[in-house]
Formats: structure tokens, sequence, C-alpha cells
């Protein structure tokens, strides 16, 4: 790019960010590229064409707006008046190393919105007198939660706060990452000398601090990379609160902690109460994967409650509580890519030493990935509501189904992997060093950011057995590295398996992603074999050197601090499923079973941002714990939107709670000591869509569904047809208006469901249904039996209807005979039976949520909680699916006949039948204030 061409950048990129968000479209910024032309017209001719790419290259991440629910209580709003006396120059240093870190512009904007969001949530630490904030920042796994709080410590040092204490996980190699970064990204010291050495000291000075700053940094370490906050660091810290911010990254660990208090003490004073306080040097304290260690898991003494005053909580718990009560001014900010445990914690706690417990009963703020993040509704296909086309799963996933007999689920410590790596782990491990080699070919012939290539293997929770993985791994690694140079059977074996290994997988996998609108632009460049055949002796060589034992220790951080690329294999267990990132993770290989969401959750290193090589990422896994992952995906999604209904209602946290939707079987929300003070529960069926995502596959269930499915036709056969202009939109099927409620209950009677079918089962919709039936609704519905594009046809009534095609997420284990999609409703099915006026009405109200939430496309149609919200209470929507088992690639179904599948759509009412939920306190006492005694005992 010319000189000339960056100067039109340099001028052009302000006004974009000057434009509401909405705004910013390639008219607009063509707009502005001819406005800047002319302005350097003197200088010479500007190429309008390229500044308007490299705009819509820049400005093509979309953030969406955060999701903020709070309780004003005794919160002083200061921010908006004090925000231009403060020159905040820990945050513009840090958004300019970000810029330079190739962060888009629009991204680093949002950082900075939702940091102004959340710093405008807590106290101006000018305030005077006593005040304290509890609340919690929620987001994606590996979505950025770092960089967040890493812009909200920047921000509210600049604005004031002098004591900022970051607690991580109870991993010393955790705490040494988090502090390496905050170093880098926050500090702009390295802390491991900044006491042995003047700042000025190029050995000191990294990251930020290379960048100058507008006023000199009064921030220093207490804590290093190489020591948490020991005994030692307790006696020999000379720094003083009073006179310089201090930043604490420690563990959480309670000895830690309670050095940290000990230290803390000595700067606090007597007031006119007699209480022992830190005055004037407000508290900001981070609690990083604030659901791990942090919650208080204690049982209650018989009879009594966690509320209970003179309950003892756990150690750590107390410890962080007990940091808390030290200070006059102070803020408890938790974060976390999993709540389900924060949110359960009584909101109701007043310790008489310790104070309120952790609950967020300040605010919650929901944080939306950007665009470009690829987390569990991107991969496994799950439904996006206001898409216009179905959203198929992303083709990563490679099932593991043949490694009982080198390492069965069931091991224990001390045993040993019983002979040679399992052929799923074979084919894992080729396809790392093929994804390294495409990495690199790109950053070689086509300028696309290489860095550092990661894959993870997570198979057990045993140090000892984790140990004997990676041996096995390196002995692997070790003899292909010397067969790729030998050209005898040895050589030409390996060669053959990669390059089957190629063309059976990574091109098919090329082609499907770069031809995928959603994700396109995450792909790289096309790459040949023969280019990547020159890599692939030189990443043997590399990565058999470097099997990394990852379980917990300081001394084995994986270290990218290297500027020349590191390829590694990360061999381990809990730490590489609790806040470690794994940079340049293409490739995981994960096995171990957890029945705990938020455990599940935080084990996906393997979501985040793969940009440029999304084409080479693999996943490979059991159908279980995939059928896991969608299910908590699910869960995940509905608390984010009910955390949006709440913050639309202007509702609080405390006042209104939260529920999580309960799992199936033995999966829970996490660990049962968590959820001690909550409940499982029953919530409405109004205004939602049930489905059966998943299906068996078994041939009686199969044929009686398929049996259920043509008496059901016959019966509806007779019924008026729905209107033509709303069929024609909702595509070919055989559609009826105004069916009985009792036919459609009749074929719901007896369907053959998976177990782990919720909501959609017939034994909650069909209670659901009478009971609105005998109250004056559901009685009309519309039944629909869709038809789709596969080649193959199900007669109905004397016309052959294509079948539909659905790709599967996941084939579960033979014995279950299930099948799971990630969505089963084509986005204009909603809309078959409602006026033009409705849908048009509908629209509006999802255009209003699009411009409110910021987002700057216009929706393609109305969502169908817009629709729901309109449909008449008495019509309800029974939405057939008969589905080609043999296009689906539905493994043992029978393909002579369909897969039946169903969606119920329910319209907005006042009355429920309910679903099973996990709730906390709060949001049980509320329901409980709306209820008569009667229907409270039922609760």
């Amino acid at each position: 790019m010319n000189d000339l061409t960056q100067a039109a950048l340099s001028l052009a990129t302000p006004m974009v960010m000057d434009l509401d968000r909405h705004e910013r479209t390639s008219e607009q910024f063509r707009v502005i590229a001819e406005r800047v032309a002319e302005m350097l017209s003197a200088a010479g001719n500007i190429p309008v064409d390229v500044v308007v790419k490299r705009l819509e290259a820049d400005f093509d991440v979309w953030v969406p707006q955060a999701v903020v629910v709070s309780d004003p209580g005794d919160h002083v709003p200061w921010l908006d008046e004090r925000k231009q006396q403060i020159d905040f120059p820990y945050w513009k240093r840090y958004a300019a190393w970000l810029g330079r870190k190739s962060w888009k512009p629009s991204t680093v904007e949002a950082l900075g919105e939702t940091t102004d969001q959340i710093l405008g949530l807590l106290e101006d630490p000018q305030r005077c007198g006593s005040w304290k904030t509890y609340g919690m920042v929620y987001g994606q796994v590996q979505s950025g939660k770092t960089a967040s709080y890493t812009g909200v410590i920047c921000k509210a040092v600049d604005a004031g706060y002098r004591v900022v204490v970051v607690l991580t996980s109870q991993l010393e190699s955790l705490r040494h990452q988090t502090q390496a970064r905050l170093d880098l990204e926050f500090l702009g010291l390295n802390s491991k000398f900044a006491r042995e050495a003047d700042n000025s000291d190029s050995s000191v000075v990294i990251g930020v601090g290379t960048l100058g700053m507008t006023s000199p940094g009064l921030c220093l370490p207490v804590t290093t990379q190489a020591s948490d906050f020991t005994a030692a660091q307790f006696q020999g810290s000379p720094v003083n609160v009073h006179e310089v911010c201090v930043l604490v990254v420690a563990k959480k660990n309670a000895r830690i902690l309670e050095n940290l208090k000990d230290w803390l003490n000595n700067f606090a004073t007597n007031g006119v109460d007699g209480k022992k306080l830190v005055r004037n040097a407000p508290l900001l304290l981070i609690d990083d994967e604030a659901d791990y260690a942090s919650v208080d898991t204690k049982r209650p003494r018989r009879g009594r409650t966690q509320s209970d005053p003179e309950h003892d909580p756990t150690a750590i718990n107390k410890a962080i509580r007990g940091i808390l009560e030290l200070f006059e001014q102070r803020v408890y900010l938790a974060y976390t890519a999993t709540p389900f445990a924060n949110i359960f914690i009584p909101e109701k706690t007043e310790h008489p030493e310790l104070g309120q417990d952790l609950f967020p009963r300040s605010f919650l703020v929901a944080l939306e990935p950007p665009s470009n993040y690829c987390g569990p509704e991107v991969v496994f296909g799950l439904e996006d509501p206001l898409a216009a086309d179905i959203r198929e799963p992303l083709p990563m996933i490679r099932p593991v189904d043949d490694y009982e007999s080198w390492l069965p689920d069931g091991h224990r410590k001390g045993d040993r992997p019983a002979g040679r790596l399992p052929r799923s782990l074979v084919h894992a491990l080729d396809a790392f060093v093929l994804a390294t080699a495409v990495r690199k070919v790109r950053a070689r012939d086509y300028d696309v950011a290489g860095g550092h290539n990661t894959m993870l293997v997570h198979v057990t929770r045993f140090t000892d057995v984790q140990g004997e993985v990676a041996r096995q791994i390196e002995e692997h690694l070790q003899d292909a590295a010397t067969a790729w140079g030998d050209y005898g059977r040895a050589g030409t074996e390996l060669r053959e398996r990669l390059a089957g290994v190629w063309e059976q997988d990574f091109q098919p996998t090329y082609v499907d992603l770069s031809g995928r609108a959603d994700v396109s632009a995450l792909v790289g460049p096309p790459v040949s074999w023969g280019n990547v055949e020159q890599f692939i002796g030189q990443i043997l060589e590399e990565v058999a050197g470097n099997v990394r034992r990852i379980n917990g220790t300081a001394a084995d951080v994986l270290d990218y601090q290297s500027k020349i690329p590191v390829t590694i294999v990360a061999v381990g267990g809990d730490k590489l499923s609790r806040g470690l990132t794994l940079e340049g993770l293409t490739v995981s290989y994960y096995l171990r079973t957890s029945r705990a969401y938020d455990t599940l959750l935080q084990m996906g290193r393997w979501f985040g941002y793969r940009p440029g090589y999304l084409d080479v990422t693999r996943l490979y896994t059991t159908s279980e714990l995939v059928g896991y992952y969608v299910h908590i995906t699910r869960a995940n999604r509905e608390l984010m939107d009910l955390a949006t209904a709440v913050a639309r209602a202007k509702q609080t946290p405390r006042h209104v709670g939260l529920r999580v939707l309960d799992g199936p079987g033995n999966l829970q929300v996490t660990a049962a000591a968590k959820m001690r003070a909550s409940q499982t529960m029953m919530v409405s069926f109004s205004g939602t869509r049930a489905e059966t995502l998943v299906m068996r596959t078994d041939r009686t269930a199969q044929k009686r569904n398929h049996e259920k499915l043509l008496r059901l036709v016959e019966q509806i056969a007779p019924y008026p047809e729905v209107p033509a202009n709303r069929v024609n939109e909702a595509g070919r099927g055989f559609f009826r208006s105004g069916v009985p409620a009792e036919v459609v209950m009749e074929f719901l009677e007896g369907f053959a469901v998976s177990p782990r079918v919720l909501t959609a089962n017939p034994e909650n919709v069909i209670p659901y249904i009478r009971s609105q039936v005998s109250q004056g609704e559901l009685g009309n519905w519309t039944v629909a039996v869709t038809g789709g594009s596969s080649g193959n046809k199900l007669e109905i009534e004397g016309r052959k209807l294509p079948l539909v095609k659905r790709r599967t997420i996941t084939h579960a284990r033979v014995l279950d005979r299930e099948c799971e999609v990630g969505v089963l409703v084509s986005p204009s099915h909603e809309t078959l039976d409602l006026s033009a006026g409705i849908v048009d009405r509908a629209f509006e109200i999802t255009a209003e949520a699009f411009r409110s939430s910021g987002r700057r496309q216009a929706p393609k149609r109305p969502s169908g909680d817009s629709l729901r919200q309109l449909r008449n209470p008495d019509n309800g929507l029974l939405l057939i699916y008969p589905i080609d088992p043999d296009a689906s690639e539905i493994a043992g179904a029978d393909p002579e006949i369909p897969i039946v599948g169903y969606a119920v759509v329910f319209p907005r009412s006042d009355r429920a039948r309910p679903v099973q939920y996990r709730v906390n306190e709060t949001f049980l006492n509320n329901i409980r204030k709306a209820v008569d005694d009667e229907e409270t005992d039922e609760s």
C-alpha cells in the first residue's frame, strides 16, 4: 500500500468511526473515500476503490452491544460528568497496542464502549464515604474476556482506583499467564525485573510500555511473573497503596489470600466506629473464572441455610469476602464464561464479619461476541434466529469411537494406555501437521498472518496417565519424522497416509467453508499439496521435540513470547480446561467426560478466533460429548436471551433472578454443591417453540412415527388449505388450517421421542395444550407437513412431497440410536399461517430491536419471538419435518421411510404449563409472590 493510500485511510477511518454503527455501509464508505480523495487531490490520485475495500475489511466485524441488567441501589452516576476531565492514558496506550496487534478499528471501538459501560456501573473512585459494588461480566469461552477486564483495569486506574487485585485459577501456571499478559498490556513493565532495575531500563519496558504515555504511569506490580503473594512477598513489598496504585495478581489459594489481606491490613486505620478499614484507596477486585473456587460450596449445618449469619463459608470464599470487607470503598467484579454457579449464590447473605456473599446484586453485563467469533452456536450450526437460511454446522468435527481399548472412560490413576495410539489420534496428529503446514504456506505466499501452532490432547485428568500419553505421542512423532526422510516402505506409507488425509479431508472441507457466506471471511487462500509437502519434514522435526505435559506447575507454562512461531502438542487435563490460552489452536483431541455445564464449556478451548485458518481447525471427540455441548449451548443462549428480556424490562438481578435450562439425564448445570441455594422449578411454554432436535433412528420408533404422520395426514386432509400467498412464501408442503387441538394431541400421543428431548416431549406439550384449551386458547391449529429438496419423496394424498434434508450434528453411539440436528425449523415457516400485516408488524419489532442493539445491518426477516408475540392465542402451529435419512446421512435408519421430527409453535399467553428449570432463590421467591398458596405448594 503506497503512502498516499495510507494517508487517505488515516483520514477516512476516524470519519467512519464518527458514524453510528448502523450507518456504516459500503455506500457510506464510498462517500467518505471520495471526500478524502478530494481533500488530498493536490498530492495525487487516490484509488477510491482500494480505500473502500480496505474500509470494508476494517469494519466488517460487527460487535453487538452489551446487555446490561443493573440495580441502581445507592449507585451514583458519575462517568458522563467526569469523562471529559480524565485523560485515560492507560486506556489510550492499550487501545493503540490492540491496533498494532491487528485488531479491527470497529472491535477496538466496541471494546471502548463496553468498558465505558462497565466503568460507569462501578462507583466513582472520588466518591467519599463507604460504598460497595458487586457485579458480573458474562461472555463466551475464548471470546475476549481478558481483553475486557484489561480495558476496565486501564480505565479504572485512569479514573483513580488505587488497588487492583486480579484473582486467577488455583494453578500457578495460569496465574503466571495472567500476570504476563497484564505486564505486557497494562503495566508495560516486566514484573520479573521491575524491582531490580530502573523503570526506564529497556529490559523492563515491554508491550504497551514501548508506546509511551501522555502522563507517567503510577501503577506498580506487587506480584511478579515469578512469584505470587507468598510470605516473602508479604514481608518485602515496600509500596504504599496511599502513595501509588498497585497491581496484585494472585491465585485462589487460601494462604495466599490471607497473606494479601495481612499486607493490606498494614494500610488500614480505625474509624469512629472502631472498625479498621483501608480508607481513601478504592479497591477493584477482579475475579477471573469467578465460578471456580470462589463460590461457597460448604454444606450448611443441619436445619440451616447458606444465608444463616452463623454459616462458615469455604476458605477461598471467606478469604475473598474478607479482603473486600477490609476496604471502605470496594468493587467486586466477577468475570466468567459460565455464570451458572454465580447466579445460584444466595442473594440475601450478611455475615457479621465477612459481609455479603458474592451474588452480582449490582449489575450483570452479558457480552455478545463479535461476528468473527467461532463459538458453540457457529461450530454446531445451532439456529441463528434472524438468518435468512438454515445455519449448517461447521465441517470440523471428527467422531472418535475407537479409544476404549486404549484408554477406557473408567481408567484410574496409575493405569497405562494399552497398546498403540488409536487410529483417530493418529489421524488427529496428521491433521495437525497438515494444518500447521497450510498456515506456514499462507504466511509465506499470501502474507496471511502466521503465528504459533498448537494441538490440544485432553484425554485424562490424571497427571501420571498424561505423562504416558505424551510419551506415546512423542514416540509416534519421532518415528514419523524419521520416516519422512526415508524413501523405503515406512516413508512411502507415511506420505500416502498424509496425502490421503489431504485429499479426503482438507480439500473438501476447504471447498465447503470457502463457499459459505457466513464464515468464508475466516478461510485463507487455497493451498496446493505440493506447497504443503515442502513444510512437512520441518514440522515433524519441530513438533516431535515439543510435546508438552501441561498439568499445573509454573515449569510447564506454554511460552508464546517468542517471535518465531512455535509448534506444540499440549497434553494435559484440568489446566487445559480452565483459563489457559492456547495460541494458534488448530486441532483438539478431547475425550474426557464431564457432566457439568460449566466444566464442559470451559474445556472448549477450540472456540474462539481463527482468522485465515478456520478451514484447518478440527475437533476430534465423541458423539456423546458433542450432544452435551449442543444442549449446554442452547441453555447458554436462553440465559443470554433472558438477560436481554430483563434488561429491556428495566428490571434487576436482585428483583428478577435468573433461570437456567436444566440438563437431560445425568447432565447438570454445575456441581451440586454450587446449587444448594437453587431448586428445580417449572416455567412457561408461552411464546416459545418446542422442537425435536434429537430424533430416534431405531427402526421401531422410525416406523411408529411414520405411521403417525400418515394417520395425521388422513385426519387433516378435509380441513381448509392455508391461503396460497402464505404457502408460496413458506415453500412446498401439505398445509391445513382450522385443525382441532384433539387431532394435534392425538398425533403427539405416543410419538417416539428421544429421552433427550425436553420441552418438545409429548408428556410436557399435551398437558399444556389441554390446559390452554380448557381456558379458551389453542383451540385451532395450523398443521404443516413441510417439503424439502431431497430427491426422495413421501406420497401424501396422491402427491409426492420431496423429503427434507437436515445435516446431523451428531450420531450418538449405536446403542443410543439417535441423531441430532442443529436446526429443524426453516426460517420462514413460522409465518406460514400469519397475515401479511402481522408479518410486517413483527418485522418492524425486529428491526427496532436491531437498531436498539446497535447492529449495523438490517434484519432479513422477523424474529420468531416477535411473530409469537403477535400470534393469536387461539392459534397454534404444528410443523412436521419428514427427513430423508439417506440424504441427511443418518446412520442406522431405514432408508426407505423418513425420520419424522416436529416443532410446536405456541403464541404468547399468560397461562403456562411448565418445563423443569434450575432456578435461584430470587426467581423462586418472585414466582411465589405471583401465585396463590396452592400453586406455590405445587412449585
